[in-house]
């Protein structure tokens, strides 16, 4: 999104800022963040051509982006650049916690009302477990899909998430979706999530993309080390070196790898900007990047705490249904049929399979959609082994 790109950019035109002009600082900024929004970068390039850049920013209708207009009268007015540089950061800071926080209101609002739709099969496989409600079993377990596919597609979108999800997973994903479904179909339908989780296991581990997720937690301290080494005069050919050793985003910035990570393009420009304009402003914008990391972390942390709670909430409502359900088709098992002229349930081990069935699907969607900020890969396969844990509990209670 266009408001990523200028919190993302935010530290490294404050760098650039902290020791060169404004139009210099713009110039410099569009040149290294290309491959972060190549758009918006290029809209940089040509406001640093102009003699006053600040009059194409300061009227824009994003906040964000009219911070860089105000940081750019100022610099325009003479203002002290340390002050200047301290003023834009904080004030791009407070965007990014309010976008943040606003996300994370969209997430848990999806939150409470996917945990509400979610109880919704449990009142359907109850009627048609005691006979009231004649409906076909497979389209009940086709409802929790649907609802499963939808609303999963709108958690994933409103996640804060840091990897380009196809360039991440790339062909592993229509992989695991076949091999998903054909497990499903084969053995057990929770079985799916666990199938495809370690299709995309597998494929993150042979090629090497693991570590990918933990990149942003990375891009602070080695960043904050090399503003120090700059600071004591160390040459920036040796700064890479001795970060190599200890960071491995280092060594793929230094060899010139491609990866499709937000913070690995910004730790790439940071590196350009700290080794090119010095590490005067570097300090305070390393500390942006941080709080911004924090911030996601925060967010995250928050999110998967709320699930936790209601998934913690929809098993407690499994116990009791599965109770009811065996009660209540066993004693209406029992009567005959001229007692018992309004309910006719299905046979018990049909009964039996649907409920633990649909009862493992839902738990497997909930986990596979309101964990996967920390990696589908992981959330899809805790997903499917509780799926197939639960099933087996249900069946052995029933």
């Amino acid at each position: 999104m266009r408001e990523d790109f200028y919190i993302t950019a935010a530290p490294i035109f404050a760098t650039y800022l902290g020791v060169v002009s404004g139009n210099e600082a713009l110039k410099y900024t569009a040149l290294n963040t290309a491959e972060l929004n190549e758009v918006e970068s290029r809209r940089l390039f040509v406001a640093s051509l102009m003699p006053s850049p600040s009059a194409v920013f300061v009227e824009d209708k994003s906040e964000v982006v009219r911070q860089y207009g105000y940081a750019l009268a100022q610099e325009e007015a003479g203002v002290d650049r340390a002050i200047l540089v301290h003023s834009f950061l904080e004030s791009t800071r407070a965007v990014a916690t309010a976008k943040t926080e606003a996300k994370t209101k969209l997430y848990e609002s999806l939150t409470n009302a996917m945990g509400a739709l979610f109880l919704l099969p449990l009142f359907l496989l109850f009627l048609w477990a005691v006979g009231v409600l004649a409906v076909d079993p497979a389209l009940l377990i086709a409802l929790i899909f649907g609802v499963t596919a939808a609303v999963g597609a709108v958690a994933v979108a409103s996640t804060p998430r840091d990897l380009s999800l196809w360039r991440t997973y790339e062909w592993s994903l229509p992989v695991g979706l076949v091999a998903g479904a054909l497990v499903g179909l084969l053995a057990s339908p929770p079985a799916a999530f666990l199938a495809f989780g370690l299709t995309a296991l597998g494929w993150l581990k042979a090629r090497d993309r693991l570590w990918w997720f933990r990149i942003r937690q990375e891009v602070p301290p080695m960043l904050r080390a090399a503003a120090a080494m700059l600071k004591e005069g160390a040459p920036p050919d040796i700064i890479i070196a001795r970060l190599s050793g200890r960071f491995r985003v280092a060594a793929k910035v230094a060899y010139g790898y491609f990866i499709p990570s937000r913070y690995f393009a910004l730790a790439r420009a940071m590196y350009r900007a700290i080794s090119e304009a010095g590490g005067a402003s570097a300090v305070k914008a390393v500390e942006y990047i941080q709080s911004v990391i924090d911030l996601e972390n925060a967010a995250v942390r928050r999110t998967v705490k709320l699930a936790a709670a209601y998934f913690a909430l929809f098993i407690a409502a499994v116990v009791i249904l599965t109770y009811s359900v065996a009660t209540a088709v066993k004693s209406l098992s029992a009567l005959e049929s001229g007692y018992n002229p309004f309910f006719t349930p299905p046979p018990y081990e049909e009964v039996k399979w649907v409920v633990s069935t649909a009862m493992a699907l839902i738990a497997a969607s909930y986990i596979a959609v309101f964990l996967s900020a920390v990696g589908i890969h992981y959330s899809a396969t805790l997903g499917g082994a509780v799926g197939l844990a639960l099933q087996q509990a249900i069946q052995l209670l029933m």
